[in-house]
């Protein structure tokens, strides 16, 4: 038996698992790849959906399309082989951007860039006048600090408030544990879907 085409998606408590295309015999087997995929024993809890695509289907259905679109650009004849008449206009398209391309390095070689040296950011420092930089290469920029997602505005780090009630399954200890109310604790659990896990 050969292998179809199948999209399989699949959630839990809102939050997407898996979006991919699985080859298999059948929509049975396209399940069992994506369970082994994550890592599951079981799909309890889990919603999926498995459609077979039609691949060949979809292929001479674009090639009909395409095949009568150019035919009635070339004044009505027959047309050719699909492939026959996208590939000169493709070959074209791509000598068009490599020459466009040499033309760009031709420029750049031609020109003396002197590459930005980075600049800290100093809130303390004196006040300087500001340099104009002409060109920044972009492995040469400086690289933005990232925010953690789970420290809110209030600095309580929501990933060990997680952890730690998934730990003891207790609202009052996990509240007390990080001097948190009760009902802020509850919210975050339902919100988040902590008891699902």
């Amino acid at each position: 038996m050969s292998n179809r085409l199948f999209k399989v998606i699949a959630s839990k408590a809102g939050r997407v698992l898996f979006d991919d295309r699985v080859e298999a015999p059948n929509p049975k087997e396209a399940r069992e790849q994506m369970k082994t995929l994550l890592g599951f024993q079981s799909l309890t809890g889990v919603v999926y959906a498995i459609t077979e695509i039609p691949v060949d289907l979809i292929q001479s259905i674009v090639d009909a399309r395409i095949a009568e679109a150019l035919q009635r650009i070339h004044d009505g004849g027959p047309p050719r082989g699909v492939e026959d008449m996208i590939r000169p206009i493709a070959g074209e398209e791509v000598r068009q951007q490599l020459a466009s391309l040499r033309e760009q390095l031709a420029s750049t070689s031609t020109a003396t860039i002197e590459p930005a040296v980075p600049v800290r950011f100093d809130a303390f420092a004196a006040p300087t006048t500001p340099t104009v930089v002409e060109h920044i290469l972009p492995q040469e920029r400086p690289m933005r600090e990232r925010r953690t997602a789970t420290v809110d505005n209030h600095g309580t780090d929501w990933a060990k408030v997680k952890r730690h009630y998934l730990r003891t399954r207790s609202v009052k200890q996990t509240a007390a544990h990080f001097e948190l109310s009760p009902n802020t604790v509850k919210a975050r659990i339902r919100r988040e879907g902590w008891s699902h896990e």
